[in-house]
């Protein structure tokens, strides 16, 4: 969805972090720190017509979770959306650890291990830091 971008994409991504079955105006416009109730009642409108959003008696539920291009990839586990690349960062961090911790300097193999899984975390944490910028409200 093109029209998904900007304001609207910060508001549909405060209803999805806020993990409530139902916003209502004044609530997103406090939330976002937005001047009027008119600039969220416009966005959440907007969200409403994408079919994202149902109106009901003022306020507003989500009808279902969009799969976005900004949204794929990250998990929403509760109300946290995580980076998928966190996991990667995590795991190539662990095996470097312990390739530090049970060190075997007169093995190639050793080298090889500590060689790659610090290049996989840095890669990792780069990617999961980047990611992250892309939806920070």
């Amino acid at each position: 969805m093109s029209e998904l971008s900007g304001t609207t994409l910060k508001v549909y991504l405060y209803i999805l972090k806020s993990g409530k079955e139902k916003v209502g105006v004044r609530e997103v416009m406090r939330g976002l720190n937005m001047k009027t109730p008119s600039h969220a009642y416009y966005h959440l409108d907007k969200l409403a017509s994408m079919g994202l959003l149902r109106k009901k008696h003022g306020d507003y539920y989500i009808v279902r979770e969009l799969k976005i291009d900004y949204l794929r990839d990250f998990l929403l586990i509760g109300k946290t959306l995580i980076p998928k690349f966190l996991f990667f960062f995590l795991y190539f961090t662990t095996i470097f650890i312990f390739s530090l911790i049970y060190m075997r300097p007169y093995e190639l193999f050793w080298y090889i291990t500590v060689t790659t899984t610090l290049s996989g975390s840095i890669i990792s944490l780069y990617q999961t830091i980047s990611t992250y910028r892309k939806i920070l409200i």
